[in-house]
């Protein structure tokens, strides 16, 4: 509109400045002529009325006359040079690189334009528009929670880290333009509302409490979730908004979940060791019933036994002690060389 406003000033300029140019032109031409006498036809009375009484210039009025003519005829020169400088200026345009131009005319969007140089009307101005592809991250840090609130299963809430790329389709940038006007309020106003709808409702839900036996949780991965998270914007948004991917590295559940998420797996902790501690405890029953019948045979199996955990070192003999029984000898234990 500026650029609009300067060539219309311009030409203005340039026209009357060429209009004065020529009337002062004109008047110089009949100066001369009237004084050289050139002119001998008698002219009419309402000529003379309107004409001013040039006859009685003096030479240096006709030469400033002139010269003001010379200055007219420049001025608009200088303004038509201008005025087509401004209006060939205004007629081009430059879109950038990985951005759309969206063309208004008096405020309406009437067309868009994709990167390069393209010719418009003075009128026309061209917004840009980021065509490139925005990735989005919100993730709980030390330096302020941006991770995205969702409910979960049994009314707990939780935080949900997540990336998400994206970029608009050049065929919904007119109406995205017109709806938001602004890429600040498309990434604002479309994707971070329908960003944290499709995460309400993919986790809605979401059982953290929910393991079996051995302490799996049955709950759905994160990568899962992620995958649905994107099929539920691009069926809602698609049209106008390409979802390239979503991804979940993790959750924040809150206090009072995260404590129930620490309890359940302690208890499935104890649970798992005290089953190993049974079947150990079977597994030792076994092995004392195997030596027990082994004695009965043959009550050497003991002094074996004994002797071998002499040479481990896993026993410490009292004074006096040995391995053979019923034994009344003096018994030397033997220790391992050093």
């Amino acid at each position: 509109m500026g650029s609009t406003i300067f060539i219309v000033l311009f030409a203005l300029l340039t026209v009357i400045a060429l209009a004065v140019g020529l009337s002062l032109r004109r008047r110089a031409k009949s100066a001369s002529d009237e004084v050289d006498g050139s002119d001998d036809a008698p002219r009419a009375a309402g000529e003379r009325r309107k004409s001013l009484p040039i006859k009685h210039q003096s030479p240096s009025e006709r030469a400033m006359l002139r010269s003001r003519s010379r200055m007219a005829f420049a001025a608009s020169a200088v303004c038509g040079l201008l005025t087509l400088l401004v209006a060939g200026s205004s007629c081009l345009v430059q879109v950038p690189t990985k951005e759309y131009g969206v063309v208004t005319s008096f405020g309406k969007p009437v067309n868009v334009l994709p990167n390069g140089l393209h010719l418009k009307a003075p009128w026309h101005k061209v917004t840009d528009i980021d065509a490139a592809i925005q990735t989005d991250s919100y993730e709980q840090s030390d330096k302020g929670s941006t991770c995205v609130q969702v409910r979960i299963a049994h009314q707990a809430t939780a935080c949900v880290d997540v990336s998400i790329r994206w970029r608009i389709k050049q065929q919904a940038t007119e109406a995205l333009f017109k709806d938001y006007r602004d890429f600040g309020n498309i990434r604002s106003s479309l994707i971070v509302r329908e960003l944290r709808s499709a995460l309400n409702t993919a986790m809605d839900s979401y059982d953290p409490l929910a393991v079996d036996e051995n302490g799996v949780s049955q709950a759905p991965a994160l990568a899962a979730l992620s995958q649905q998270v994107q099929k539920e914007m691009s069926g809602t948004i698609g049209d106008q908004v390409e979802v390239l991917s979503v991804i979940i590295p993790v959750m924040h559940f809150d206090a009072n979940t995260q404590s129930k998420v620490n309890a359940l797996l302690s208890q499935v902790a104890q649970t798992r060791i005290a089953a190993q501690s049974v079947q150990t405890s079977k597994q030792q029953a076994q092995a004392n019933k195997t030596l027990a019948d082994s004695v009965s045979k043959d009550p050497n199996v003991l002094v074996s036994k004994c002797f071998d955990l002499l040479e481990s070192g896993k026993f410490t003999p009292p004074a006096g002690f040995s391995c053979w029984p019923s034994s009344g000898s003096s018994v030397v234990v033997p220790s391992s060389a050093k």
